[in-house]
């Protein structure tokens, strides 16, 4: 039976950098006895609560010998620990926390790794972030420099490895190389056994990834070639811990676990993201045919292919020229989705297949073979979690949770349904291509839900969507297909209330707001803002905007501003004596 672990607890924070992520006890089977952490760290323990949980190495808990890893790593081995360092930065501006996995995670997982090595072996702590990641402005502003520094120290075989070969910057809406560090990957070919292989050779040649040379990709898939370049720290290792940071997705729906092995491939030149063209055209980039929409597409290949030849002035004609197409076709078509960033994407989950076929079947020189190569343990970070647009714009949420488990597959659909979504709407996590993980064929019976929750231990993953879900937003492009638990949720809590609405933020968000509280038979009374010179004014005719000092606090509030504003007008509200049901923008 397969089991994954949900430990819960009521914090929204990391431990600093400065503690070097130090457990504040000194357990008996801790390695560094003495190096305690006065402050509390809550990250540690529920690590260790999780392992005890999961009832791993059961009769040494609680004893120095106590090794919970230690039946999936043994001495010698190589171990790399895989977590999403998507980027440096959160270009919502919302933070940083909610964008790649905090290392203080990181630090208790490798604690248990030494103890499982005792000693020989070595560790790799591993990503392919997006090209333009500011690698050591990463490791620097989350600790995870201070991390290795600590454990190098103490005399461990420990290596900080940045998986890509090439590394760029953007600079007027083009993608220019910064720096090639060369191969330091090994080109893996699925050819047959790809989930590419049937989609036949027309959509083959269509195959995208929007700013890079469609040329490349087509060079390596074809017919009957479909390659990767994975990094040599994957390859070289005996067990993977994998540990992603859940979040919403724009092309995938969701990144956990499967989509986390995204970054073990060096070139993104190599990983197919969308396919050319609307549905109607036999493309899933977008879902309207339309003439002017199909010439930008045509107009970016050339930009891409002139970006790759160092053609930069011609480049950048170009993408002036790809902007007007799609702002005129969008405008024309009224096509909401672009770039495969939409439910209709039938490319992404492939790609995801593709990696994670890899991951367990090559073997150390690259070579594919019929035998497990790999063992895999699953440590999701989900103290701090991406909504809405992840993985690059996301909105914090706060969970409070970290999950455990072995298969990715089943990881997977406990954390999409923990966020609210039915993961058979996720065509990542319901399909039989993913190899050794489970699938629809072996049944969610042999699956077994323990948490510290009682709303989720020993529940079914449709029950705990339905009834106990931490009501995730999903990216805009999938809330046709997975809906909307928050927002579904707002609307009952505030039919429920019975009390005058008021919508804070007049603008364009806030008419929108109005809207679909409407269109959920929630009245909106007044609207609220900030700035004065809408004081008085009826952003609806009707409907008037007053400051915050003129409001009824004993009103229900909705906030209706982007995600860093909405933020801070919520504590606003709220240090104000009113109550906040939620936020709804476009």
């Amino acid at each position: 039976m397969n089991s994954v672990c949900l430990i819960r607890k009521n914090i929204n924070k990391y431990p600093k950098k400065e503690t070097l992520f130090r457990p504040s006890t000194d357990y008996p089977e801790y390695l560094f006895h003495g190096d305690i952490c006065s402050q509390e760290n809550i990250v540690y323990d529920m690590i260790r609560e999780g392992f005890i949980s999961l009832e791993l190495d059961k009769d040494n808990i609680g004893s120095p010998d106590w090794n919970p890893l230690g039946g999936f790593i043994k001495p010698g081995d190589n171990v790399l620990i895989k977590p999403n360092l998507v980027l440096h930065e959160n270009r919502s501006g919302c933070g940083i926390d909610c964008v790649y996995t905090n290392p203080s995670l990181v630090a208790a997982v490798i604690d248990y790794v030494g103890i499982a090595l005792k000693g020989r072996g070595k560790i790799v702590i591993g990503d392919a972030p997006l090209q333009e990641c500011v690698f050591d402005t990463l490791v620097k502003q989350s600790g995870y420099d201070v991390l290795c520094g600590y454990y190098k120290k103490k005399g461990m075989n420990i290596e900080l490895a940045d998986f890509r070969n090439v590394k760029t910057y953007e600079k007027d809406g083009l993608h220019y190389q910064q720096e090639e560090e060369g191969k330091n990957g090994c080109i893996v070919n699925l050819g047959r056994q790809s989930a590419f292989s049937d989609i036949g050779e027309e959509r083959m040649r269509k195959l995208r990834i929007t700013n890079y040379d469609p040329r490349i990709l087509q060079q390596h898939h074809s017919a009957a070639i479909h390659e990767y370049m994975v990094s040599r720290h994957v390859l070289d290792a005996d067990v993977i811990i994998n540990m992603p940071k859940p979040k919403t997705h724009r092309k995938a729906g969701v990144t956990i676990a499967l989509k986390n092995i995204v970054g073990i491939n060096a070139n993104k030149e190599f990983l197919p993201h969308h396919t050319l063209g609307s549905r109607k055209e036999g493309g899933d980039a977008y879902l309207h045919g339309n003439v002017l929409l199909k010439l930008a597409n045509e107009i970016l290949d050339i930009k891409n292919q002139l970006v790759h030849d160092q053609e930069m002035v011609l480049a950048k004609m170009a993408e002036e020229f790809y902007t007007a197409m799609y702002e005129k076709g969008k405008k024309q078509s009224g096509e909401e989705y672009w770039e495969g960033s939409w439910y209709g994407n039938d490319t992404m989950w492939r790609t995801i297949m593709d990696l994670n076929r890899i991951v367990f079947y090559a073997d150390k020189g690259g070579n594919m073979t019929n035998e497990r190569q790999r063992k895999m343990f699953i440590v999701g970070d989900m103290i701090v979690s991406g909504e809405k647009e992840g993985p690059l714009w996301p909105t914090p949420t706060y969970p409070g949770t970290i999950v455990m488990g072995k298969n990715p597959l089943q990881f997977d659909r406990t954390v999409c349904s923990l966020m609210g979504f039915d993961y058979r709407d996720i065509p990542t996590l319901w399909n039989d291509a993913l190899p050794d993980a489970g699938n629809a064929a072996t049944g969610m019976g042999l699956l077994k839900i323990i948490s510290n929750d009682e709303n989720w231990n020993g529940k079914s993953l449709d029950e705990i969507r339905r009834r106990h879900s931490l009501e995730f937003q999903p990216s805009a492009g999938w809330t046709e297909k997975l809906g909307n638990p928050y927002r579904d949720k707002m609307y009952e809590k505030l039919l429920a209330q019975d009390r005058p609405v008021c919508i804070f933020g007049a603008g364009i968000n806030g008419v929108y707001a109005m809207g679909e509280l409407q269109r959920h038979g929630i009245k909106t009374a007044v609207f609220c803002d900030n700035n004065p010179e809408l004081w008085g004014r009826e952003p609806v005719p009707g409907i008037p905007c007053i400051g915050l000092d003129s409001a009824d606090m004993s009103m229900s509030f909705v906030v209706a501003l982007r995600e860093k504003n909405a933020l801070l007008v919520t504590k606003q509200i709220e240090e104000n004596g009113g109550t906040v049901f939620g936020v709804i923008n476009r």
